[in-house]
């Protein structure tokens, strides 16, 4: 039978028209037998705990993942592979935006799909480009996380490339993609940015698988890590720490060719290259959604000395976050990026309620459930005294009585998207809350005034980065002080530390939300825009200098009477030829 040419030439024909495929074969198993990589059939060898994942098809998984492990390769060709096994589906590719999809689907994606035969039986001439390829009945969507593709494309499966670089609200949006489908499988993979954020979140509240390795002498599982508990480096202090601070004079003293991962308990050696001492073993076995965690020691192929050498590097480019990111897979809380629990603390006082009657002014975030913060000037730094939630349709009731109760002289609100209740309550106060619209780009001007068909300010367009900005900068230079929040203590804690400021190469800094629960963030940074809006008011050549305050106004108000601070601010003016 084997020298059988007719069979040999029956089997030819079956291989060239059908893959190798069989109901029980695991997805690993068919990436195996039906793909190539580098002309050589693609092997998990070196990269074992790459099975499990390219095996699960969970319809709610989340992978941190760091560099160097091979993720995204297996990653698309998982992508592929159920396109190609199950008939008539479709599914989401995406990835942060148009740049990084034209080079993965130019670059890997597409080349993999033109030369694997097995993604190429059934038709001649299969729909194929940059954002679309067919494979036999199934079809494939690759897309820059763009919301018309989010609001389009009905799908079975998303695969989501590189999470916490992505538009978390359009993520949020393309689950609508899977309403009509009985697969509905959303897949994330990611290098962790800030702890709570992206992928970190998913994470935590997954089943959190950690990929174990038993020493084989306790038979401890050990998780290792970057830490002394795990990494045995020879002339190396056993008083640090935090292996971070290692840094290039260090190095020079250690020996990190002979660096070795050992066990937590007992101290032994690590077999990191005998993969049957290796697991996944999840923490949580009973929560719904599914979450694996890759380390640079969940493969043998990244070592100590490599870490290290990153670690030197990264440092030398002041990006430490990156390297923590990126190298280890962990989230890392920069406090240049984030406010820290420390430096808000610093600026609360008292939590009991305060009364007075210096000049306020208010900052209104809207929603739903809208919030308040009420701040008055009359002391050298700014005092936010008045925490307060209301709901949208009650708002106008409250300041009104805020009003009637404080001496408002200005204040801010975010104009969208209730526009009509903004303008109802700029049109109560007499002009003295504005609304404000985030421009879409940097405006030139600190405050970009707007008016309506009739000449009349309707608005202020301002920058929101610059706007977020001044607050934390406020608040780590303990500029400004928060007292009287009452229970609103932990809520305000969390909403000042909900926002992170993400910097992206060719594109301006944008600070983005963790959870969304970032509401008094907002509107205390409303309360301090305010200042100056009132100043750019005062300067302008057709407004009338005793009708509002400025910053400085209500400082010498509170010292010198109402009228010694407007007149000195309208002299002022004067002299700068700003008004007449």
């Amino acid at each position: 039978m084997k020298n059988n040419q007719y069979l040999k030439d029956f089997r030819s024909q079956v291989r060239t028209r059908f893959a190798e495929d069989t109901d029980a074969m695991s997805m690993s198993n068919w990436i195996e037998k039906n793909t190539k990589l580098r002309k050589k059939p693609f092997s998990f060898n070196g990269y074992e705990f790459q099975r499990q994942i390219v095996d699960d098809m969970s319809p709610n998984m989340c992978v941190i993942k760091c560099s160097q492990i091979g993720l995204t390769e297996v990653q698309l060709r998982k992508f592929a592979a159920f396109l190609a096994r199950t008939v008539a589906v479709s599914a989401i590719f995406t990835l942060p935006d148009d740049i990084m999809m034209k080079r993965t689907s130019q670059t890997r994606f597409g080349p993999m799909i033109s030369q694997e035969r097995v993604f190429n039986l059934g038709y001649d001439k299969p729909i194929r480009s940059m954002g679309l390829y067919q494979i036999n009945q199934s079809f494939g969507y690759f897309t820059g996380n763009k919301e018309s593709d989010a609001t389009s494309i009905n799908s079975d499966a998303l695969f989501h490339d590189e999470v916490d670089l992505s538009d978390q609200e359009m993520l949020a949006l393309f689950q609508s993609r899977l309403q009509g489908s009985d697969y509905r499988i959303t897949q994330g993979f990611s290098t962790p940015t800030f702890e709570g954020f992206g992928i970190d979140a998913s994470f935590k509240a997954s089943d959190q698988h950690e990929y174990m390795l038993r020493c084989n002498k306790c038979r401890h599982h050990n998780i290792p890590e970057f830490n002394p508990n795990f990494v045995s480096i020879k002339g190396l202090s056993g008083d640090l720490n935090d292996l971070s601070e290692i840094d290039t004079e260090m190095v020079s003293r250690l020996d990190l060719g002979s660096s070795f991962l050992r066990c937590e308990r007992c101290g032994h050696p690590l077999d990191v290259h005998d993969s049957s001492l290796r697991s996944w073993i999840p923490r949580f076995a009973g929560r719904r959604g599914r979450g694996y965690r890759v380390h640079p020691f969940s493969t043998p192929r990244l070592t100590i000395e490599y870490v290290v050498d990153q670690l030197l590097l990264y440092k030398s480019k002041d990006a430490l976050r990156r390297w923590y990111n990126t190298v280890l897979g962990q989230s890392f809380n920069d406090s240049n990026a984030r406010l820290s629990e420390t430096d808000i603390r610093a600026v609360m006082g008292s939590s009991s309620a305060i009364t007075h009657s210096a000049p306020v002014i208010i900052g209104i975030d809207m929603g739903i459930i809208c919030h308040i913060v009420l701040i008055h000037l009359g002391q050298k730094e700014p005092v936010i005294f008045d925490f307060r939630q209301v709901s949208a349709d009650n708002l106008l009731d409250e300041v009104r009585q805020i009003k009637e109760t404080f001496n408002l002289v200005g204040g801010c609100m975010d104009r969208h998207p209730y526009t009509p209740l903004a303008n109802s309550i700029m049109e109560e106060t007499d002009g003295l809350v504005i609304p404000v619209e985030y421009a879409s780009s940097p405006t030139s001007a600190a405050v970009q005034l707007v008016k309506d068909e009739l000449d009349n300010i309707s608005h202020v367009r301002a920058n929101r980065t610059t706007m977020i900005d001044t607050v934390a900068t406020m608040i780590r230079k303990r500029r400004m002080s928060m007292v009287g929040y009452g229970k609103h203590e932990h809520l305000l804690v969390a909403h000042l530390q909900d926002m992170v400021r993400i910097e992206k190469e060719d594109t301006s800094a944008i600070w983005q939300k963790l959870t969304g629960n970032d509401h008094f963030f907002h509107a205390i940074a409303y309360g301090i825009y305010a200042t100056r809006v009132n100043d750019a008011l005062l300067y302008r050549s057709d407004a009338d200098p005793r009708s509002m305050f400025t910053t400085q106004d209500l400082i010498v108000t509170m010292k010198n009477g109402p009228e010694m601070g407007v007149k000195s601010r309208r002299k002022e003016a004067i002299s700068l030829g700003t008004i007449s």
